[in-house]
């Protein structure tokens, strides 16, 4: 019989304003710590217009201080996303202090024990609520940057736990041994910093069955967080975890580093999926109580499955038909998953390119599919175009890209049929824990402790200082990209402009963004909405 007294836990998601849903990450922990008598409550930072970085200064939104986290305004600029209108579903997104309600939430709900979950680009607004927690109330940081960087982490004077990889048994122990007073030493994934500055640093335990993991509790999060921008509409979205970790292995994403580190410390394979009848219990509890209009397939590569776990899945989603948004690959396009996926009631699909030159995408990013196929899996996709729209997604500024190898990427997006909305693309961000990181690290591309906390794969800029293809020229291939995959050839020379910062190629970008806008402009189409980033929060 389990002895253990309730301890109350403060959840802290220092997300970036309109980046995704509820996490399932902290749902998930949410759940297993209720089942065991803890008390849980959540500071959420998404619906804030904001963060003011210099709060001993008068607080005012003009000030150049004030450090918005909207990154939707670039997106719509750079052609990428529809406008929206929040107001369409009573939403009012949050204009006061964060650190000033963060300071109240805490001083109100009493935590003896605070826990922030991090991606590496809300680290550093996680750093600025970290510093206003009290010395008293020890803190534990989990997430995909802790994961790959609890260094880091720990060497935050503030915090005294990190978190690595899955977190809701661990933190249910973390929790259970604080309450009973017992050795915080030896907890497998928390590395454990003690008064004197003594670190513990724990291996990873075996991954979950995900069959033991209760039904994700999202009732701690406030019902706007259910909102979400999808093809110029806010639709009403819940996350369902299909399966966890990718098999695939993109250099790009972290997600296929879980797989190795997993195996190097003997916690067996990261990559695992939910049984069809857990599958339905879970799906059942989630349209019960909280009505979705339209299902997230939490996976990396959704129809990473063979034809009969295909069969199997969409025989039990069909009596639901929740229209829904998932990712994939071009691999997993065919007649068979292409068919399957409208009987389903899809909504939308996004499907990475990422790159088109054929030799650089196998070399440096180990994804091995042709153009050839790559261009056939759409073609499949087109057919169904009146059932579900398809997305193709591109990054640039990748490490060793040059202006030549950009353009490869655009002649392939042109080659993809009209049906198949193909016009933006994403900046390359060298999270820690992805491959592409340190080949970014030896060509002296970036520093080695350079941490992604002012970039954003859909606005901001490169942080790679690449002597064949610099900063400026990244930025004006993401603001004309669609420009070039959509316009005809002639018109190329007048694009060419447009992707210089100087007073001609605005004018130019402003011409060519009103008639791109006028001519091209999908109604239902684009890369609006959230996006599932590629080291989002399926871990602490």
């Amino acid at each position: 019989m389990k002895k253990n007294n309730s301890l109350k836990v403060l959840f802290v998601y220092p997300n970036i304003e309109m980046r995704t849903i509820p996490p399932l990450g902290i749902a998930s922990m949410t759940a297993l710590l209720k089942e065991n008598n803890h008390i849980v409550d959540v500071f959420d930072g998404t619906r804030y217009l904001g963060y003011y970085t210099n709060p001993d200064q008068d607080y005012d939104s003009s000030h150049e201080k004030f450090n918005r986290m909207d990154t939707h305004k670039d997106r719509v600029k750079n052609n990428n996303v529809l406008d929206f209108d929040w107001a369409e579903r009573g939403i009012t997104l949050k204009s006061s202090n964060i650190f000033i309600d963060f300071k109240e939430k805490i001083e109100d709900f009493g935590p003896d024990l605070i826990a922030f979950s991090i991606v590496e680009n809300t680290y550093d607004l996680g750093l600025q609520l970290l510093n206003r927690v009290p010395n008293s109330i020890p803190v534990v940081m989990g997430g995909v940057f802790p994961t790959y960087a609890p260094e880091i982490c720990i060497s935050e004077p503030k915090v005294t736990f990190v978190a690595r990889g899955e977190g809701e048994f661990p933190m249910l122990d973390l929790c259970n041994a604080i309450a009973n007073g017992d050795s915080l030493k030896n907890i497998m994934n928390v590395w454990y910093k003690n008064k004197d500055g003594d670190i513990f640093r724990n291996q990873l335990r075996p991954a979950t069955n995900l069959a033991d993991l209760p039904i994700p509790d999202y009732t701690i999060f406030e019902d706007a967080l259910f909102y979400t921008p999808m093809q110029g509409k806010v639709w009403k979205i819940v996350g369902f975890e299909t399966q966890r970790g990718c098999p695939y292995t993109c250099t790009y994403c972290n997600s296929p580093s879980n797989n190795y580190t997993y195996r190097a410390e003997n916690a067996g394979n990261f990559y695992r999926k939910k049984s069809i009848p857990h599958l339905k219990k879970e799906l059942d509890h989630l349209v019960k109580n909280y009505r979705p209009e339209l299902i997230f397939f939490i996976a990396d590569t959704f129809l990473a499955m063979s034809s009969r776990e295909l069969d199997e899945f969409s025989e039990f989603y069909q009596s639901y038909k929740i229209p829904f948004w998932m990712n994939t690959r071009a691999e997993t396009i065919d007649e068979h998953s292409a068919e399957h996926l409208a009987k389903m009631n899809c909504l939308r699909f996004n499907i990475g390119i990422e790159h088109g030159n054929e030799e650089y995408r196998k070399s440096m990013l180990k994804r091995p599919v042709t153009n050839a196929k790559t261009i056939r899996s759409f073609e499949i996709a087109a057919e169904y175009s009146e059932e579900y729209l398809c997305v193709a997604n591109s990054i640039i500024g990748l490490p060793e890209e040059t202006p030549e190898l950009i353009m490869d990427t655009i002649e392939l997006n042109r080659n993809l049929p009209d049906e198949i909305v193909a016009a933006g693309c994403f900046i390359f961000a060298p999270y820690w824990g992805t491959p592409l990181r340190q080949i970014a690290i030896d060509k002296g591309y970036m520093s080695k402790d350079l941490i992604c906390t002012g970039t954003s794969n859909t606005s901001g800029s490169s942080v790679l200082d690449m002597p064949q293809l610099s900063v400026k020229e990244i930025d004006g291939f993401m603001r004309t990209f669609s420009f070039y995959v959509k316009f005809p050839k002639d018109r190329w020379k007048d694009i060419d402009i447009a992707r210089s910062f100087d007073k001609k190629g605005n004018a130019m970008f402003e011409k060519l963004k009103d008639e791109y806008s006028e001519k091209y402009l999908n109604p239902i189409g684009l890369m609006e909405g959230f996006v599932f980033e590629k080291e989002e929060e399926l871990l602490c």
